[in-house]
């Protein structure tokens, strides 16, 4: 053998061990996680031990992101890139955010109330100015500006939108109600809503009196800013305003 020859061939095998270790390398990165992650990893182990999380739970968690993290750490992912800090994931995990659906049929209450004041504040408003136009507008509206009627109308719509939203709003699995059924419904919502109204104008003297005019201006204002406080407060996303 030259001394050529001789020489290259340190050169040679070292040039190949090398490609061995680099075609070796994806592997081992895709069956280990980094130092860094793994550190990740066992301290989201042992946050979660220290949640209520059930055994089977917390290994569904932390496989779901160990798998997320092999296949992520390739692209120079770290977890805390992709899940923030430890106690953050945690409160994640032990307190899902929920979904719009899911958070709108667990605020019911809240936005049929929402709706209720805003169909009080606009009888207000509406009764308050009629008031101010002439005793003859407000005769002629005798009981149904009455403010028990006002309060009951307004309560009874409030608590049909709110149900008529819920049910118009698309499933978990992001089926929508067809056209035909939202028409039906919400025809059927204001003819219900439309007999409760009449029912209630019926309601004359002690028990449903009419206030001044300018009183129901006073409340429509103040339910203005208590709704909008409402509003922001529990993050109401559905509503007829």
């Amino acid at each position: 053998m030259s001394e050529s020859e001789t020489s290259k061939t340190p050169r040679n095998a070292a040039a190949g061990a090398k490609q061995v270790k680099a075609a070796e390398r994806p592997i081992h990165e895709a069956t280990e996680l980094t130092k860094r992650n793994a550190e990740y990893m066992r301290q989201m182990r042992k946050s979660l031990d220290a949640t209520s999380l059930t055994g089977e739970r917390k290994t569904a968690v932390l496989d779901e992101m160990t798998a997320t993290l092999l296949a992520e750490q390739g692209r120079g992912t770290t977890a805390r890139q992709l899940y923030g800090t430890v106690q953050e994931r945690t409160e994640e995990i032990v307190n899902p955010k929920k979904t719009p659906v899911e958070r709108q049929k667990a605020n019911y209450w809240v936005t049929a109330l929402d709706n209720g004041l805003i169909l009080f504040m606009i009888f207000c408003l509406m009764y308050g100015i009629m008031g101010f136009i002439g005793n003859n507008a407000t005769k002629n509206s005798a009981g149904a500006n009455g403010i028990t009627a006002i309060l009951i109308t307004s309560a009874i719509g409030g608590l049909g939108v709110a149900k008529l939203f819920e049910y118009l709003m698309p499933t978990k699995d992001g089926k929508k109600v067809s056209l035909w059924k939202k028409i039906a419904w919400s025809v059927l919502a204001i003819i219900v809503w439309m007999l409760v109204f009449t029912t209630m104008s019926m309601i004359q003297g002690p028990l449903n009196p009419v206030l001044p005019g300018i009183a129901y201006l006073i409340i429509a204002v103040v339910v203005f800013f208590v709704r909008m406080w409402l509003k922001r407060r529990f993050n109401i996303t559905t509503s007829m305003f």
